[in-house]
């Protein structure tokens, strides 16, 4: 089946303006990084949210993104194989954030597919028709046509999107958002508490050895707890 090209429009030239304009620049790899020293309001800083920590006590880290941030999609590769190193303490997940309301439709329909499923089939090959093939969805009929395109069905998937689970997925995402300070993407929340972004460390590389500190510290915190 021929994939449909959706052009560029206006609506897409200035979406990009909160992802965060940090140059990739080569760090170390989860294989070789050195020791990461952690310094609050220095490479993170704690933030209260309303997120919680899954209940079976493991430790969760979101990626906040949108499928439209040209970084978001650079860093995916890196983020994929990041995550294959965490321990077995820990849920990553992404999480769209909206910080622009031209943001919605895009983060709909990951919430729309997440609920729905088809997230781990979709994820990366939406990054790959918007920057690689260059789609431009503007609304929910064209992004239902890239969705349908990789096996979703369309019909249900728009039943989805429009459904009011996700509008208050979309809603409660806005206020995490919030809640975080979080101005651009790609960022990283460890547990709810602890925000990494890429302009605190320098690269949005650079964010994954520090979110490995913070597993590691609240790991030894929570064994500390549990040994008195």
């Amino acid at each position: 089946m021929s994939r449909r090209v959706i052009p560029w429009t206006r609506a897409w030239v200035s979406l990009g303006l909160l992802c965060l304009s940090i140059l990739s620049v080569p760090v170390a790899t989860a294989e070789n990084a050195p020791a990461v020293t952690l310094k609050e309001n220095g490479n993170y800083r704690v933030v209260i949210t309303d997120v919680k920590p899954p209940a079976d006590g493991k430790i969760l880290v979101q990626e906040f993104f949108w499928y439209g941030c040209p970084h978001c999609f650079h860093l995916e590769p890196k983020i994929e194989a990041w995550r294959k190193t965490l321990p077995a303490n820990v849920d990553f997940e992404p999480y769209a954030l909206p910080l622009s309301p031209n943001w919605i439709p895009l983060t709909k329909a990951f919430f729309a597919a997440k609920f729905m499923g088809v997230l781990p089939q979709t994820h990366r090959a939406i990054f790959d028709d918007i920057h690689v093939k260059r789609m431009r969805p503007v609304n929910k009929e064209q992004i239902a046509d890239m969705y349908a395109d990789l096996g979703v069905n369309r019909d249900k998937f728009l039943q989805m999107y429009d459904s009011f689970g996700v509008d208050n997925a979309v809603r409660q995402a806005e206020v995490v958002g919030q809640e975080a300070g979080v101005t651009g993407v790609p960022a990283m929340l460890v547990d709810g508490k602890y925000l990494v972004t890429g302009d605190m460390v320098g690269s949005n590389e650079a964010m994954l050895p520090v979110v490995r500190a913070l597993i590691d510290k609240i790991t030894a915190e929570k064994r500390t707890s549990a040994s008195k």
